[in-house]
């Protein structure tokens, strides 16, 4: 079974999109929608709902007790959502879980045989990423993929093209959910995490998903101090993960050196 687990947070004018993409996996005993919302203060859920009361029973939704009016902490929305998904009946390691940003889409007729043995053949599946702007159409470059040099983190696929394995969720869910590493989200620990793999338990599929870029994306006109401060908890989140040992590879020595030196001005 693939579980689409959809995060969403007042994105009430993209989701319906999504949901209309869904509709060929509606009801069918393959798949399963787990929604889960973040607290949104938008029609965000009014719109799930009336999907739901349509006689859709593979819909699931996760709703947050209380409304959220923009966390201190952005990045842990998805993680939260992630461990809720995880704590609840709804979760196995036998299956599969496709993360999905609620402001991107994937066109779900698409889906065949052939498409769900490729991703029972990997622990983590990554599609391709379609960015799709007002004025724009262009694939996400993938310069270095998982498993390519272990001595340096991956370039990181987004949330919506991952398809990972529940059993993988369950043996590095201290690593995914390891505090004190802030701004390092979740797309991120889980393309890192997926170096610790065997090659062949990682694949790069052909189908892609489409990743809408809009004032809301979150490395939309990043600063370029805290573009650098990501980078370097990037590398210190790596580090842990591989028993902070020292990793040959000048990148990873110029982040280091990096992190010496905004500790030392406290930047």
């Amino acid at each position: 079974m693939i579980n689409v687990v959809v995060f969403n947070w007042n994105y009430s004018d993209f989701l319906t999109k999504l949901l209309k993409k869904m509709e060929p996996i509606y009801n069918d005993a393959y798949f399963r929608i787990l929604i889960c919302d973040d607290g949104s203060t938008d029609d965000s859920l009014k719109i799930i709902h009336e999907y739901v009361s349509k006689g859709i029973n593979n819909i699931v939704v996760f709703e947050r007790s209380e409304l959220n009016y923009g966390r201190k902490m952005p990045y842990m929305g998805q993680i939260e959502s992630l461990g809720k998904v995880m704590a609840s009946d709804y979760f196995s390691s036998s299956d599969y879980y496709w993360l999905m940003d609620a402001d991107d889409y994937f066109d779900f007729s698409i889906i065949s045989a052939e498409f769900k043995r490729k991703i029972e053949s990997s622990v983590v599946n990554f599609t391709q990423v379609k960015n799709v702007s007002e004025n724009d159409i262009y694939y996400e470059n993938i310069k270095r993929k998982v498993c390519f040099n272990s001595s340096i983190f991956p370039t990181i696929s987004v949330t919506s093209s991952i398809i990972v394995s529940g059993f993988f969720l369950e043996k590095y869910k201290t690593f995914i959910f390891k505090d004190g590493f802030d701004d390092v989200w979740l797309d991120s620990r889980i393309n890192m995490l997926a170096c610790l793999l065997k090659s062949d338990e990682v694949a790069y599929i052909d189908e892609h998903v489409c990743r809408l870029i809009h004032g809301g994306n979150d490395s939309i006109n990043m600063p370029v101090l805290r573009a650098l401060k990501k980078q370097i908890v990037a590398h210190n989140y790596y580090k842990f993960i591989n028993g902070n040992k020292f990793l040959r590879h000048h990148r990873m020595i110029i982040l280091w050196c990096a992190s010496k030196l905004i500790r030392l001005f406290k930047c």
